[in-house]
């Protein structure tokens, strides 16, 4: 299933190995979203390295550029769209914290049923939150900002077209952890890797101890394409 241009996973979430044979991926992530919307230097330092390795035409350059701007569009509007939280939580995966917190890619076929095989058995409504099946709502997530801006941000959860973003706030970690945790008792095996994760990574997240932290799932479908 190929991408609308309107809805097409930055080159964050297609680093090597990306390419599936079914074309989709997921992400199950802690993200520290106070963390990552103020890690702009950070990623202005990768752009320098990446242009003076490559030129300013190199993709890695101008991924990390669109990612430059990603990040000051959604400090500037407050907001974040189910596609840009998706890519903000693979930028975050990739780049900005890549080795600081727990995370997993699941991709092709057997990632997608690994995932579903959970859906399928998940009764708790925390599921629906961290793998919702249709429509969308916007949440609150706090984030540290100056005098006069709001502290917090908007972002959306749901599905729109080939992606998908569920996304569990500090306030229902527990029940994450606990409907995890439950769950796994009559689980089938491949259910019970992704509830595992989920319970680590929710276990995670709450040591964290702030409200600027979340459980995030961030998939899409896609055209697998050579690379240029």
């Amino acid at each position: 299933m190929g991408l609308p241009p309107n809805a097409e996973p930055t080159p964050f979430s297609r680093r090597d190995p990306w390419r599936v044979p079914m074309g989709w991926h997921g992400l199950l992530r802690v993200v520290d979203f106070q963390t990552l919307l103020a890690s702009q230097p950070t990623i202005a330092a990768a752009l320098d390295k990446a242009q003076r390795a490559g030129g300013t035409k190199a993709p890695e350059a101008k991924a990390l550029r669109e990612a430059y701007y990603l990040l000051a569009k959604v400090l500037w509007t407050r907001r974040a769209s189910i596609q840009r939280v998706h890519d903000l939580a693979w930028l975050d995966h990739s780049v900005v914290s890549a080795s600081a917190r727990l995370g997993h890619v699941w991709q092709g076929e057997d990632g997608l049923r690994s995932v579903a095989s959970v859906e399928t058995i998940a009764s708790d409504p925390v599921f629906q939150e961290l793998f919702p099946v249709k429509g969308s709502d916007w949440i609150d997530v706090a984030v540290q900002a100056f005098a006069g801006i709001s502290p917090t941000v908007k972002l959306e959860r749901g599905v729109a077209g080939p992606i998908r973003v569920g996304l569990v706030p500090d306030a229902r970690l527990k029940a994450l952890y606990d409907a995890a945790s439950t769950a796994k008792f009559d689980a089938p095996p491949s259910a019970v890797t992704v509830l595992g994760e989920i319970e680590a990574l929710a276990a995670s997240a709450r040591r964290a101890g702030s409200a600027s932290v979340a459980v995030v799932f961030a998939a899409s479908s896609f055209e697998d394409v050579p690379a240029e």
